[in-house]
């Protein structure tokens, strides 16, 4: 959802009216969108974002254009279970009952957590918003533990998926391309200057040259960080890899087949390097893919899968809601 916030904020900085925007903080059952999904809409039209599979879109802008009137934010809560679902006007089986928050935003004196939410996909850090229901009147604020208040619900932002790519060949493109739709950080580091180059890659946040052993130390992985290891020369793979074990990055592709895999694994393992269930070899998810588009929808399925704790299966075989995190 990071892309959907993305696109939110970049349109309220250009905005001059105000707007309102309508969040869906908490789902009991199952629902289309997962709490966090947002709908920004100037009262009579959507600009961006949903909230449902289109039972609430029309209902909740009827709300949107009191709050713009009046200034005074709502609270909402929908039940979406069994037929209840048909008096809402589609029928789309959400099957939930859900909460949404539906507030006026200024342009021009835009709330603090609007900036606090920046902040989360500049710096890449989380964001704990707090939104308090005390005295029927919602508002925002920060909270330094994950446990929240009495009367309060909790929405937690982490910070956008950071993707390196070590490989700036033309398959790379692509794995970019995506990443980046997907409000994505994305990086490139190849150790061959005449592929390294921003002009080819116009789309990548950076794009550095340099060897692993030189670049990997300072890319400052974390746990919301992926690399993807496309050099195609075993020689580099390995000495990215013997950096990505110690580093705290929290998944690692490697592209290749599994006996050049097993091969650079046992290596490793005899220098005291154990890569664990953080490199996934052959990377992606298997979909079939034949060509550089499909494969880079296979690799970043499979990351997003593994951030979420997926096993990237099917969702007919899924035993959680569909709504849950």
């Amino acid at each position: 959802m990071h892309k959907e916030l993305q696109d939110i904020l970049g349109l309220l900085r250009g905005h001059e009216a105000r707007l309102a925007l309508a969040t869906l903080l908490r789902v009991e059952g199952s629902s289309y969108r997962r709490p966090g999904s947002r709908l920004l809409t100037d009262g009579e039209q959507v600009l961006r974002g949903s909230l449902s599979g289109g039972c609430l879109e029309g209902e909740v802008l009827g709300r949107a254009k009191e709050v713009l009137a009046d200034g005074l934010p709502r609270l909402l809560r929908y039940d979406l279970r069994g037929e209840a679902d048909l008096v809402w006007g589609s029928g789309s089986g959400c099957e939930g009952v859900l909460d949404i928050l539906v507030e006026r935003l200024d342009p021009a004196a835009p709330p603090a957590w609007v900036a606090w939410s920046e902040e989360v996909l500049r710096d890449r850090h989380p964001l704990r918003l707090a939104t308090s229901l005390k005295d029927g009147f919602p508002c925002r604020r920060l909270r330094e533990s994950e446990a929240p208040g009495d009367e309060e619900i909790l929405e937690i932002i982490p910070p956008p998926i950071s993707l390196w790519i070590l490989g700036a060949s033309d398959d790379s493109r692509p794995l970019v391309h995506l990443a980046k739709g997907l409000g994505w950080k994305v990086g490139l580091l190849d150790h061959r200057p005449a592929f390294a180059r921003a002009e080819r890659f116009p789309e990548a946040d950076r794009v550095l040259s340099g060897h692993p052993v030189q670049r990997v130390p300072e890319l400052g992985l974390d746990r919301r960080s992926a690399v993807v290891l496309m050099t195609h020369n075993y020689l580099k793979d390995l000495e990215a890899l013997r950096l990505l074990g110690e580093s705290g990055a929290g998944y690692f592709g490697l592209m290749g087949s599994r006996a050049r895999s097993a091969k650079m694994v046992a290596e490793l393992a005899v220098e005291g390097i154990h890569l664990g269930d953080r490199l996934h070899s052959p990377v992606g998810l298997d979909l079939g893919a034949e060509d550089p588009e499909t494969i880079a929808l296979a690799v970043l399925a499979e990351i997003q899968a593994s951030f979420q704790d997926r096993a990237g299966g099917p969702l007919r075989a899924a035993r959680t809601p569909v709504s849950a995190p």
